[in-house]
């Protein structure tokens, strides 16, 4: 029989050792040999996609206010690694271009949509950094990842789901999604196995400890979401496959 695989997906970079969703932490998950880089997206006031969690600064970065207070030259200002550790006091909130770079072929960047994007400002920069092939971009609303495929034909998508219900696997396979990407407390092996049946994928988020990773990877899921990615790679089974 073979052995399972599974992907180490490193969460917001390798954001238990960097400040989250920033080059620091994107170039720390490609150091530890993350198959893939998860991070935010949203909306600065100027219409540029940049790289945050919170509709808000507050929590990440020394300033204040909603993050669509801010062009993206105005949201540069702000130290956004301090609060993680001195040591990251240059880190800024990237702009989705900037992201792109730094996460390099053949590492996997997978873009969270947290607010509304025009999907032609996306498709733009996509095809501009030759990247709608490599990419996955996931969100928790199908109406976020609708327009996509029309202008992306190429593009995988992932549905994030916190609570798997019997209307998932339809969500999923309504959007032509390739992914369900499942909140480790609601996903079963049983979810696994009709996703699998189904002819879906399914990665997990968000794993930090070993017992929790050889569970998920037990379950069959293809993907693990986690601070840590070298707790994925160390496990056996890991696996440097793409999407």
């Amino acid at each position: 029989m073979a052995k399972p695989t599974v992907m180490a997906i490193a969460h917001r970079g390798a954001s238990a050792v960097a400040p989250e969703n920033t080059v620091a932490a994107f170039d720390e998950a490609i150091r530890l040999g993350s198959s893939a880089v998860e991070f935010d997206v949203r909306m600065s006031a100027d219409g540029v996609p940049v790289v945050i969690h919170d509709d808000r600064i507050d929590r990440t970065t020394n300033g204040h206010g909603r993050v669509t207070d801010f062009t993206a030259l105005e949201l540069r200002r702000f130290d956004a690694g301090s609060w993680k550790d001195h040591r990251f006091a240059a880190a800024r909130i990237p702009t989705l271009d900037e992201a792109l770079l730094a996460i390099a072929d053949p590492t996997i960047p997978v873009l969270e949509i947290k607010a509304p994007i025009p999907a032609a400002v996306l498709a733009e920069l996509l095809h501009r950094r030759n990247a709608a092939v490599r990419v996955m971009v996931i969100s928790y609303h199908a109406e976020l990842l609708d327009p996509l495929p029309a202008l992306l034909p190429k593009l995988k998508l992932g549905l994030l789901v916190d609570q798997w219900s019997q209307d998932t696997l339809r969500r999923a396979r309504t959007l032509a999604a390739t992914t369900v990407v499942g909140n480790v407390r609601c996903l079963t092996m049983e979810h696994v196995a009709a996703a699998h049946a189904a002819g879906l994928k399914v990665w997990c988020f968000t794993a930090n400890d070993v017992g929790l990773v050889a569970a998920m990877t037990a379950m069959g899921v293809e993907g693990i979401i986690t601070d840590y990615p070298d707790l994925i790679r160390s496990q056996r089974g890991w696996s440097a496959r793409t999407i």
